[in-house]
């Protein structure tokens, strides 16, 4: 039987405050096999699935307020379209109505325009009583009114200020008006078809405008807790490592899973499409140290490893923080820079619980 020799110290961090301490031949027989912890400054919090997602303020929708039918169409999905650009023509009853109820107020404007210069020439010349001039010149002003909020109708409905002083002049209806966007972007969504009826609740066009994404994703709230709203990570996600900045951190906690939604940034000089899933690993900016899972037992519900130091095997009690597949990351310690037990831990362990060989 070979003799272990067990060396108390004064040190609470020690786990009993007890050394193993071995002979060489033990040593060798039992191929026990020490490494340095490596320092880390980043601590992972898991992996994630997470989407990529487009901001509210840069989707722009393009809608009409009218029922419409459509008569042509002038651009596809995903194209990248240019602010100014036709987009399609369409035409509807409601659009014919509201120029027609324009051009009746128009004449209108102009015929009472004629009749109070009239008058006012006749006023001036105390031809006629200066109170048909006062009547004369608030008909022509009430005109100038209900012209005014014909025309912001017209506006609404997507005239131009062009197409609004051409029915003005000419008095001519036109059959179908144009849509045009008013960004620049790609065109994610097309929900209309030549020949088709759209109506007023209908998203014409959805186009996403050039901005920043997002990176949305459910973590555990135990984890989550660990970050707050500003804070730097680091992001690996669609194999690219970057880094990032927590925009939002939800106060609620999905209570089937325990999650909580958080968002992040992405940079603008990598390419992301919106809808895009992948794994993500979350990095905060940590001091720990990794060592590999082997290294690490439990006793009495305590993680511990074996620290060499010169009298020996020191059993230590460690606080697991995060994990990768064959590491875990452990709080630093000053104890814990000397080299940690990769081999042979349950045997240690079965001498540290008193089992004799």
């Amino acid at each position: 039987m070979k003799k272990l020799l067990w060396i108390g110290l004064g040190i609470g961090t020690f786990l009993n405050a007890q050394i193993i301490s071995l002979t060489d031949e033990q040593k060798n027989d039992w191929q026990i096999k020490t490494q340095i912890a490596a320092s880390s400054n980043s601590l992972p919090l898991g992996e994630f699935i997470a989407e990529v997602t487009t901001p509210p303020q840069n989707l722009h929708t393009l809608t009409l307020p009218f029922e419409a039918q459509v008569k042509k169409l002038y651009v596809a999905s995903y194209e990248n379209i240019k602010k100014g650009q036709l987009l399609a023509e369409v035409t509807g009853r409601d659009w014919i109505e509201i120029q027609q109820r324009f051009i009746a107020d128009a004449i209108e404007l102009k015929h009472h325009g004629h009749i109070a210069e009239r008058k006012n020439r006749l006023c001036r010349e105390e031809i006629i009583p200066k109170k048909e001039c006062i009547d004369a010149n608030a008909e022509h002003q009430a005109d100038k009114i209900k012209v005014s909020a014909s025309k912001a109708l017209l506006r609404g409905y997507g005239a131009t200020d062009q197409m609004i002083d051409d029915l003005f002049k000419k008095l001519k209806i036109a059959q179908s008006i144009q849509i045009r966007s008013d960004v620049d972007g790609k065109l994610l969504e097309l929900n209309i078809q030549v020949g088709k009826s759209t109506l007023p609740s209908d998203a014409l066009f959805i186009i996403q405008k050039e901005g920043a994404l997002w990176l949305e994703t459910q973590i555990l709230a135990q984890k989550a807790m660990q970050l707050t709203e500003g804070q730097k990570v680091q992001l690996a996600f669609n194999n690219q490592t970057f880094e990032s900045q927590l925009l939002l951190h939800s106060p609620i906690i999905n209570p089937e899973n325990q999650t909580q939604k958080v968002r992040f940034s992405l940079p603008t000089d990598r390419t992301f499409l919106s809808g895009l899933r992948n794994t993500a690993t979350i990095s905060i900016e940590s001091k720990t140290l990794k060592v590999a899972k082997k290294s690490v037992i439990n006793h009495g519900n305590k993680n511990i490893v074996f620290v060499q130091t010169a009298q020996g095997y020191a059993p230590m009690t460690v606080e697991i923080v995060g994990e990768e597949s064959d590491f875990y990351y452990i709080q630093d310690s000053p104890k814990l820079q000397n080299p940690i037990v990769t081999t042979s831990t349950a045997i240690l362990k079965s001498l540290m619980e008193g089992e004799d060989e």
